[in-house]
């Protein structure tokens, strides 16, 4: 066992404390007290890495960890005798990314925990909250209880519905369904029907409420009193389950029943008429091709989408051609709907249950799924754009088990499989994001201001987890997940909100009401972040997504903290630029990002683990943009390239992409892998898919960069240039095979990770360093290229291309060993300022050089020192620039980020 080390002795209220952190097994705390030394100490499981400190308050403890987190966990040596085992964790605080909460202080009243962390964030997190948002027991909840219709019968809670936060209404054992506002009980309706069975769903406004019964009635009550209960026989068995969404006429409600074993139906209710409301049954949907349990339902008025999840973990989606009441007759039968599309496994074999609407439109729908894996799911339901030719030739080319003759085929996939995108003639499902948040369930999302907040259950804890700025809201424990529970929320911060459950026919209810003037914020940030760790990639997009010189600058980063981060330059903010979006998908550092045009704007991100994803971009202005607004940007999970080395630490250390053919959304991408091999990926668009064309592994050492140019012709020519830690450039010319295999595509995807050809010999190589290339630059134009190492040289070599497979270099190389006191790192830039070639060089000695190339004909070319200036950033590693406006605009990024101007009239 490893010796604890003793971080720091304390003293509180006159007793002496003294704090351990002790590694075993995973990191955690050790709290002594010294009244209690020969008993056993508390010991608190919790951290994932080392505790950095600890602080006692009140009859808590505070720690901050190596794993980013700051935990608040109750001191059960102090609460001795009070019925507690252990020191349970009550919040975990994950508002820092990266790596290390370094520092953590507590207001003298006790109310404010301030932390500031290696990723520079310093956040304020309520002290005084934490009682309130961490309900340990049922004592702390209020235990509902019906009024009694007969003394010698006692009622039970058969089953109930939050329709707002202080208003409950429930049916009970005896068939009563009754009303709790404020803690007044008041009966609605009552029938025998209802006794033993009782299915209750309730309208988001709380103004309709229903109820099924085991006999296949509903039963439509007005929890306003504006029209009379009506019961409805609408099904043959009981129902199972029901959904009832509003309508943008206020007067009109939707509902969906699902009776057992029976088809599900869609009826439309209208109250405009309050004593004789009108209920129609509109649809019956039909069976999808795997047959499944419905368990969650999103109704889109404005497309006339029904949006469904299931027990089975299967999103089936069904489109109606109305919604109105127009086509309807009273006594004719319901229209029967086939599934549009069914994409199954999405939540793996757990089921969806929950989806949640974020925004609407006509031509999109932007939804959110919930699954019990611990996952939620991003989607974007699109309406296709495609010619009406394509559409024929889609529908002709259907493979599905449904019936040709039948006008509308459901389109099939599965999620595990790798299916991220179902397109129809008329819409076009795609994945664009997911995360896992718990090892738990996770039952339900709501977005409110803008945040996205998840509900689940854990370890017999239900919880609110803001996903938006990772960090636990409120956490009650109620013993577990619980087939019948409600949520209320009225405001982000959940100064008012309401939790029920129903356990052994008793229900349970947990209030509350809280104010900012107490302690209710959640956490405040005093400096925001950037990334939680170094920088190991940075790109600017304007050139790839738009060719308005106006358009906003926009670029991307990504490092060791796996997460890649989109943000918006903006001059007149304080901070200068805004985070647009993130997106954590790689498992471990991203170290490389670059882009293409084809069909769409394409983004590329690689790093360790051997991992290559595609990406979509979606970038736009909002109408009117006023200075200071935010671009759209989404990002869309497009593909992911298939590993093909045998060892798992295998990394990606720099990539290059070529759109060798636009029009058909072909790409080249040219990856250099730190087993010393090269290889060349062909992306096809349109089947996102990889496959491999090319590999080869001349050098023998870890290849570090990677680039590429291109010689116009007939048949462009494209040059692949290579750098490795043995300090040798070699550059490749396989552009024959290269036209050849895009001739055949089809045939590559057949088997996509077989090699079509090989990199043998270098079409030229030469050795500019004694140890790593960190980074390299070719300019074709000016036929030279730029190379720095670890040898803190920046090298520049001249060549002709006198022929089609002839390279001769012009002159001797011209080498600068002392170009930086340390390392070169960052990416070298080439351009020109005043018809003068020049480049741009750092180097973990923090400095910026630029660099004019002279060139001197057949002597080759000489570097010349112009200027050079400082960077605040530690250990710069990578970089890029853009010519902007009447700029040069460059971007340096280690451990923080740093942006310069430079004036292109300098």
């Amino acid at each position: 066992m490893t010796e604890p080390f003793v971080y720091g002795l304390c003293k509180e209220n006159g007793k002496k404390y003294i704090i351990f952190s002790i590694y075993i097994q995973e990191f955690f705390t050790h709290a002594y007290r010294f009244s209690y030394l020969r008993e056993n100490p508390l010991v608190i499981f919790g951290h994932t890495a080392r505790v950095w400190d600890c602080q006692f308050v009140d009859r808590y403890l505070i720690s901050i960890s190596e794993d980013a987190t700051c935990r608040v966990w109750k001191n059960t040596l102090m609460a001795k005798g009070e019925g507690d085992e252990d020191g349970d964790c009550l919040a975990c605080w994950e508002g820092h990314i990266g790596k290390n909460v370094w520092s953590c202080a507590v207001s003298p009243e006790h109310k404010i925990v301030a932390t500031g962390g290696q990723d520079s964030g310093i956040r304020l997190w309520s002290f005084v909250s934490i009682k309130n948002n961490n309900i340990e027991s049922e004592d702390d909840l209020t235990a509902m209880e019906l009024p009694t219709t007969s003394p010698s019968i006692p009622e039970t809670f058969r089953n109930f519905c939050l329709t707002d936060i202080n208003t409950i209404v429930a049916c009970s054992s005896e068939g009563y369904l009754s009303r709790n506002q404020l803690g007044e009980w008041s009966v609605l309706y009552s029938d025998p029907g209802f006794k033993k069975y009782a299915m209750m769903s309730q309208s988001p406004c709380g103004r309709i409420v229903i109820v099924g019964s085991i006999e296949g009635h509903l039963l439509l009550v007005s929890t306003e009193s504006a029209f009379e209960p009506i019961k409805l026989k609408v099904h043959g068995p009981k129902i199972f389950e029901m959904f009832i969404e509003t309508s943008h006429d206020s007067n009109v409600f939707y509902i969906i029943s699902i009776g057992f074993g029976e088809s599900i139906l869609l009826h439309r209710f209208d109250i405009s008429n309050r004593t004789k409301p009108v209920f129609q049954t509109l649809y019956k949907l039909g069976e999808p091709v795997e047959r499944t349990t419905m368990l969650s339902m999103k109704l889109v008025e404005e497309t006339r989408i029904l949006i469904c999840g299931s027990r089975e973990g299967a999103l089936i989606i069904y489109e109606f051609p109305s919604l109105s009441s127009e086509n309807y007759q009273d006594g004719s039968e319901s229209v029967s709907i086939k599934p549009l599309m069914q994409l199954r496994r999405s939540h793996g074999r757990q089921a969806i249950s929950c989806v949640t609407l974020k925004s609407q439109t006509d031509q999109e729908v932007n939804f959110w799924t919930t699954g019990r894996d611990g996952c939620y799911i991003q989607y974007r339901l699109v309406r296709n754009s495609k010619s009406k030719n394509d559409q024929e030739e889609d529908d002709s080319c259907s493979h599905d088990s449904a019936d040709d003759e039948t006008p509308q085929v459901t389109k099939l996939g599965i999620a595990s499989q790798g299916d991220t995108m179902i397109e129809t003639s008329r819409w076009k499902l795609e994945k664009v994001y997911r995360n896992k948040v718990t090892k738990g369930w996770l039952e339900g999302a709501l977005w409110i201001d803008d945040e996205l907040l998840l509900l689940g259950f854990y370890r017999k804890r239900f919880f609110v987890y803001n996903e938006t700025k990772t960090f636990e809201l409120v956490s009650i424990a109620c013993g577990g997940a619980h087939r019948r529970w409600q949520f209320k929320a009225v405001d982000i911060k959940l100064n008012l909100a309401t939790f029920t459950f129903v356990r052994k026919e008793h229900l349970y209810a947990y209030f509350r009401n809280e104010s900012s003037a107490n302690g209710g914020f959640s956490s405040t940030v005093i400096q925001d972040n950037f990334h939680g760790r170094d920088v190991r990639a940075i790109r600017y997009l304007n050139s790839t997504i738009t060719d308005d010189p106006s358009f906003p600058l926009v670029f991307a980063s990504a490092g060791e903290d796996t997460v890649l981060k989109f943000h918006q330059y903006i001059p007149s903010s304080n901070s200068k630029f805004a985070t647009l979006s993130s997106v954590r998908k790689h498992t471990s550092v991203i170290k490389s990002i670059d882009t293409s045009k084809g069909i769409d704007t394409l983004l590329f991100t690689s790093g360790a683990r051997e991992e290559l994803w595609c990406w979509k971009l979606e970038v736009s202005m909002p109408p009117n943009m006023k200075e200071g607004d935010l671009l759209y940007l989404n990002c869309l999970e497009w593909a992911v390239c298939p590993a093909v080395s045998q060892v798992i630490e295998t990394r990606i250390m720099d990539i290059t992409v070529y759109a060798i053919n636009p029009e058909q959304g072909l790409h080249l991408v040219g990856v250099g892998y730190s087993d010393s091999t090269v290889r060349i990926w062909l992306f096809n668009e349109k089947t996102r898919q990889f496959s491999l064309v090319a590999d080869g592994s001349w050098h023998r050492r870890c290849l570090l960069q990677i680039d590429h140019v291109v010689i116009p012709g007939e048949q462009d020519r494209v040059l692949f240039f290579t750098g490795a830690t043995d300090g040798r450039v070699a550059v490749w010319d396989i552009s024959e095979e290269l036209h050849e295999c895009i001739q055949d595509v089809a045939g590559l995807e057949a088997d996509p990770t077989r090699t079509a050809a090989k990199f043998d010999e270098p079409f030229y190589s030469y050795q500019p360093h004694q140890s790593g290339i960190n980074c390299l630059q070719v300019a074709f134009n000016e036929k030279v290229i730029v190379t720095g190492g670890e040898d803190n040289a920046l090298v520049a070599a001249k060549f002709d291309l006198p022929s089609k497979d002839k390279i001769v270099p012009c002159g001797k190389h011209c080498s600068i060993l002392d170009a930086h006191a340390s390392s070169v790192t960052g990416k070298i830039i080439k351009w020109m300022v005043e018809n003068l070639n020049a480049v741009l060089s750092t180097s973990t000695d923090q400095r910026l050089n630029l660099w004019a190339i002279n060139d001197m004909g057949l002597d080759g070319v000489t570097l010349d020192l112009i200027d050079a200036t400082f960077v605040d950033v530690p250990d710069p590693s990578t970089m890029d620039t853009i010519e902007y406006g009447d700029a040069t605009h460059t971007a340096i990024s280690g451990i923080g980020f740093e942006s310069f101007k430079i004036p292109l009239s300098s």
